[in-house]
């Protein structure tokens, strides 16, 4: 099985109400999720996201915590033409770097903390225009930022996870990430795109 390797920038929390996550020294992560996000739970109630249940439907939580790629919205922020796409904007949780092609991930990816937390990959986090709007007002000499951010964000804006190992997670801590078996023979870091 092929191993992605990769280092923890930031650890960040969304509390509940708030549309962009703050910084925190580090990130205490139960079954639940990252503690004091308002993402973290065992259950979610479906919205737009799970078009496959009606509206209101009880389903397991597997967008507890999202993880995204500093080389990613280093080229998020480049095709925008701003100076920088801060993960706070996103209300991401984790901030990684070395792995820019993390949106890319197959469902099942196994993502392996040194500090012992393990989060399998549920899938990419599409964007949608909340973090546009907030980006926008950031930068309103950009006009365009609101309608081109999803278009810029596609395939690039990190991934949702869930906890399959809880544990404390810290910035400066290394991480690998185990490929599904089926994955391995096609997976070619350099080249997904």
């Amino acid at each position: 099985m092929r191993k992605l390797e990769g280092i923890v920038e930031k650890i960040l929390i969304t509390p509940s109400g708030e549309k962009v996550s703050m910084e925190v020294d580090s990130g205490e992560i139960t079954f639940e999720g990252l503690e004091g996000d308002c993402h973290s739970g065992l259950t979610l109630i479906s919205h737009g996201r799970q078009p496959e249940y009606p509206k209101g439907t009880v389903i397991s939580n597997l967008r507890q915590i999202t993880i995204l790629s500093a080389e990613e919205l280093a080229d998020i922020a480049a095709d925008l033409q701003i100076p920088e796409l801060d993960i706070s904007w996103l209300s991401g949780n984790i901030l990684v770097s070395g792995s820019p092609h993390l949106s890319l991930l197959p469902f099942g990816s196994r993502i392996l903390f040194s500090g012992g937390v393990v989060l399998i990959c549920s899938g990419e986090n599409n964007p949608c225009s909340t973090p546009a709007k907030i980006v926008q007002s950031l930068y309103p000499e950009k006009t365009e930022i609101s309608r081109e951010f999803v278009r810029a964000a596609m395939h690039r804006r990190g991934i949702v996870a869930w906890v399959e190992h809880p544990g404390r997670i810290n910035p400066g801590e290394s991480f690998r990430i185990e490929l599904p078996a089926a994955w391995d023979p096609i997976w070619v870091e350099n080249e997904a795109s």
